[in-house]
């Protein structure tokens, strides 16, 4: 298995669908920050602002635009960049909107559709896959990279989003995660700059490497043995993948280790040690030890945390 798709694996992001929208000039929406979430939005049709708080720059978005706000923060869109801005929540209850169908508000005037949701994080979760992605990631609707798949996932998500038949929130669903996939691969793609862990996805052997790590955490791995995986020197290896992925070799293995061990806190009955065990410790204190630097809660402690978040 290749390491994004572990990693997106065991992070588990749960993507919701917003709404669909059908706004008219002159509209305002202000969006609320909000923790562990990435927030979409897709422009099926018309055109609109978006300025994300805390950036100098806004963007302009028209048909096919896609933006993803990795982060959850407070942001602004509307139809033009001097049009009064009123909070979501205050135009929600103006227009009783209940959660279903379209959200219609405006001015009568040109109008934008709209379609907006958001990805969730488990709030003890912290990667650095999630923390180095940029304050925006946008993927243009006429950009080469565009047409090759983000032009019939839009086109579907629209039609599900219109007809909202039996199981169109679950066609969503599955598309917009798909949908998350493919632009942090545009970003590496078109990344000016190496990006913190990302660019470690770019570069064959390092990836090599991750790839190697995640199918098999607990091989007792050594920075010889994953040199031989790049094919390079002990030292030229150390050196390029600490580099890029911001850890040296051993403390990335640690590292998912420790992710692997708390999916299957999360999702399984098994005992401490048959966890330690799996992920390549052979004796819970060192586990245990481990777990905590990374996540700030001994295994149980953790266990027991996740299922109040869950209840």
């Amino acid at each position: 298995m290749d390491a994004l798709t572990d990693i997106l694996n065991t992070l588990r992001l749960s993507s919701s669908l917003y709404f669909r929208t059908e706004l008219t000039a002159p509209w305002g929406l202000e969006v609320p920050a909000k923790g562990k979430v990435a927030r979409f939005h897709i422009v099926i049709r018309g055109q609109c602002w978006l300025q994300i708080n805390g950036q100098t720059e806004g963007a302009f978005m028209s048909n096919g635009d896609l933006v993803i706000i990795p982060h959850g923060a407070a942001h602004t869109i509307a139809d033009q960049c001097a049009t009064e801005i009123r909070p979501l929540a205050e135009v929600l209850d103006d227009v009783s909107y209940v959660g279903s169908g379209p959200l219609i508000y405006g001015g009568g005037g040109a109008g934008c559709c709209l379609v907006c949701g958001e990805f969730a994080f488990n709030e003890l979760e912290c990667h650095p896959l999630l923390e180095n992605l940029p304050a925006k990631l946008t993927v243009s609707g006429d950009s080469s990279y565009n047409t090759q798949w983000l032009d019939s996932a839009i086109g579907f998500i629209a039609h599900e989003a219109a007809s909202m038949q039996p199981g169109a929130n679950a066609i969503i669903d599955r598309l917009s995660e798909i949908i998350l996939v493919q632009v942090v691969r545009a970003t590496l793609d078109c990344a000016a700059e190496k990006i913190p862990f990302l660019s470690a996805f770019t570069d064959p052997r390092i990836n090599q490497t991750l790839s190697a790590i995640h199918g098999d955490p607990a091989h007792k791995w050594s920075v010889e043995k994953l040199g031989k995986v790049a094919c390079m020197s002990r030292s030229a290896f150390s050196n390029r993948f600490t580099e890029l992925v911001h850890m040296t070799p051993l403390q990335y293995v640690i590292f998912v280790r420790v992710q692997k061990a708390s999916r299957l806190l999360i999702d399984t009955n098994m005992s401490l040690i048959s966890i330690a065990e799996s992920v390549g410790y052979q004796s819970e204190a060192a586990f245990s030890e481990a777990f905590k630097k990374q996540f700030k809660l001994r295994p149980g402690e953790y266990r027991r945390s996740h299922s109040r978040l869950v209840a």
